[in-house]
């Protein structure tokens, strides 16, 4: 009986070292591939609830301003319409100041609920409107910590949270300084610097026609590759650069005053 030789071969050193460095850059390719996915998605995922958060809170605190002294039968509504907004506010954990924005609603007889859906809400006998309702909104440290141990802060009113994730609010108040008011503004000013035209000694918040706010809106947890070198302008005021890795954003919108009227003598 005559036997063939085996054809079969077994691989040389050099082959299975070949075979060992492709297939070991095939890996590193998937794992390239495999991180750059994984960051795409962390930062798209930043990037969606940043405009979540930052188009939320514009749209809320917009429909509650151009509800603001509704019904417009009482002029003293008006008259004390934005009383108690303030500049420049000290936010716990948070390095810099933030704007409080207070709003009035109803009228004698006529009570809207406040921003948590509470009536009377919070009842201003004070300025003699014991009718009306009063949002306080402000910037606050919710007290949880984000993905690297950081303070999440949030847009809150009345104490209560609204959207987590807005650090900073900037707003400016227009205001119609036309001897015949023609309802629009000429000037933007901070709360502090509304002007008395009147001469009554008091600011003229009647003549506040529109509102402009701007806000910074953030990832809450850190999702960026490294820190960002850029500044925020928030209506003049300049923010950062912040250290994290947070993505944030500018939100600014400007607010026409629906109910707005001049005060009874």
């Amino acid at each position: 009986m005559n036997m063939k030789p085996s054809q079969q071969r077994g691989l040389t050193l050099i082959e299975l070292m070949v075979a060992l460095v492709i297939s070991l850059l095939i890996l590193a390719g998937l794992f390239t591939v495999y991180k750059s996915n994984q960051h795409a998605n962390r930062l798209n995922e930043g990037l969606t609830r940043t405009q979540e958060n930052g188009r939320f809170a514009v749209d809320f605190l917009g429909r509650d301003i151009r509800q603001a002294g509704f019904p417009a039968s009482d002029a003293n509504v008006q008259k004390y319409l934005f009383l108690g907004s303030l500049n420049d506010v000290a936010v716990a954990n948070n390095p810099y100041p933030s704007d409080v924005l207070a709003l009035r609603h109803g009228t004698t007889g006529l009570l809207t609920a406040d921003c948590a859906g509470n009536t009377p809400g919070n009842v201003d006998t004070a300025n003699s409107l014991p009718n009306t309702s009063l949002n306080i909104y402000d910037i606050r440290d919710t007290g949880r910590l984000n993905n690297r141990g950081k303070p999440i802060f949030a847009l809150f009113c009345n104490g209560a949270e609204l959207v987590e994730g807005i650090q900073n609010m900037q707003v400016l108040y227009g205001v119609d300084t036309d001897f015949t008011r023609d309802y629009i503004a000429n000037q933007y000013v901070t709360a502090s610097a509304v002007p008395d035209l009147d001469g009554d000694q008091k600011p003229d918040w009647f003549r506040v026609v529109s509102l402009r706010i701007a806000l910074l809106a953030s990832s809450v947890d850190e999702r960026a590759s490294a820190p960002s070198p850029r500044t925020f302008d928030l209506l003049g005021t300049t923010l950062g650069p912040y250290t994290d890795k947070e993505i944030r954003r500018v939100y600014t919108t400007t607010i026409l005053i629906r109910n707005n009227m001049a005060p009874t003598p």
